[in-house]
């Protein structure tokens, strides 16, 4: 009796873009960069992992070709491990080991040094929410929290800085002011004359007249 072929079932890739899955790999066969100066914290692999749920995986990370040991994206290979990914899309490079360590290094480095522009980020962020105001469900996966956003927003805004300088002042205030109008605010308070005082609300504006002590 002859036996029936079996066939191996066909992986699950949706959560690599679809032109990567040519290049999907067992994660199972890869390893760590023992020698990865980049230290990926408790909040750095969280939003990470955020970001590959969202947004599945749209590039590929960098492994050797002999070793199988990653050279760039070993938090999201960690990340993809937590979610429990059997593949993940890689590309083999044949490096010698001063090569492998100066991409590693330049692949982290590189991305340090570039700046962001906080002002188009700013209205980038705000238009992910409604009225300009993104909840955490519009930021999952990029990166900022709403505190984040409402610390960067804030960033924006123009500081008020008393002037305290008499020197730079437009019309200085010398002592014999300050007196002249101490002398001013004391008179108020004296004789029938003052016998009323103006205050004005603060909230809606309106001058009332009270007596005062």
């Amino acid at each position: 009796m002859a036996s029936k072929n079996k066939t191996e079932p066909e992986p699950n890739l949706g959560h690599i873009a679809q032109d990567l899955r040519p290049l999907a790999f067992p994660i199972g066969q890869l390893e760590h960069d023992p020698a990865n100066e980049r230290r990926h914290g408790e909040r750095n692999l969280r939003e990470i992992k955020a970001s590959l749920k969202r947004f599945g995986q749209r590039k590929p990370i960098v492994v050797h070709a002999d070793t199988h040991v990653v050279l760039a994206g070993n938090g999201t290979l960690e990340a993809a491990r937590s979610l429990g990914w059997a593949h993940i899309a890689i590309v083999r490079v044949q490096d010698d080991p001063t090569t492998a360590a100066s991409y590693a290094i330049a692949d982290n480095r590189t991305a340090e040094l570039a700046e962001w522009d906080s002002k188009a980020l700013a209205d980038l962020l705000k238009s992910f929410g409604d009225n300009g105001l993104p909840g955490e469900q519009d930021l999952e996966g990029v990166g900022y929290s709403v505190q984040e956003f409402d610390a960067l927003v804030a960033s924006l805004e123009p500081a008020f800085t008393p002037n305290t300088n008499p020197d730079m002042a437009n019309n200085p205030v010398s002592e014999d002011d300050l007196r002249d109008a101490q002398q001013d605010l004391d008179g108020q308070f004296q004789g029938e004359a003052a016998a009323k005082l103006e205050v004005c609300c603060p909230d809606c504006g309106c001058v009332f007249k009270i007596d005062t002590p």
